[in-house]
């Protein structure tokens, strides 16, 4: 969906973009690239808008699973996708009507996991391997898209911080590094307090 077009990115651009996306996911059809493939129901759906100075963002995020892969009936041409009315209620079904999907439970061990390792490391001094910053980056950017909107500029300034402390790690400099992850850790627990 995302293409660069300079000279033509008008809103009248990004409402075809989006009606094209919406008459394909009516079809029970994604494009991905040059490929159109069948999808299922939405594993977990996420828009959010917000304002920053004199710019307004929208990011909308979903996922969806392949149809091939599960096995689910394909719609016949003509026909409009639509979800099943009777399935049984799940467990995690709250979670992904309130924007928290299971997958961003997992993330947060995984991350929160990381982090508790690289912590460890640098209050004895050392520096985290190179796999080990680049897997705790990778979590921490991964669990960006399932920030909440109250504590999404929160997140980003400890992700900051967090990647300060990994900078001066990287740099040899440990002791700013540990400044940078006690604020962190600071952080973490203001928001987790706050917005709990």
């Amino acid at each position: 969906m995302s293409s660069p077009r300079n000279d033509s990115n008008t809103l009248e651009n990004i409402a075809s973009d989006l009606r094209a996306l919406a008459d394909d996911l009516a079809q029970g059809k994604l494009r991905v690239g040059n490929r159109l493939v069948e999808v299922g129901n939405p594993l977990f759906i996420k828009t959010k808008q917000k304002i920053t100075g004199d710019t307004a963002y929208c990011t909308l995020s979903f996922q969806v699973p392949l149809r091939e892969l599960n096995k689910e009936p394909a719609p016949t041409t003509g026909q409009r996708y639509s979800p099943e009315k009777n399935q049984e209620p799940r467990d995690d079904r709250e979670l992904r009507l309130k924007g928290r999907p299971p997958e961003g439970k997992k993330i947060k061990k995984e991350m929160s996991s990381l982090w508790k390792t690289v912590s460890k490391k640098l209050e004895q001094g050392q520096a985290p391997t190179p796999a080990e910053e680049k897997s705790l980056i990778s979590a921490f950017e991964n669990y960006t898209v399932f920030s909440e909107s109250t504590w999404h500029e929160e997140w980003l300034a400890c992700f900051a911080v967090l990647r300060e402390a990994l900078a001066c790690a990287r740099k040899g400099d440990l002791r700013a590094a540990q400044e940078q992850a006690a604020k962190v850790n600071d952080l973490t627990k203001a928001c987790h307090k706050k917005h709990k």
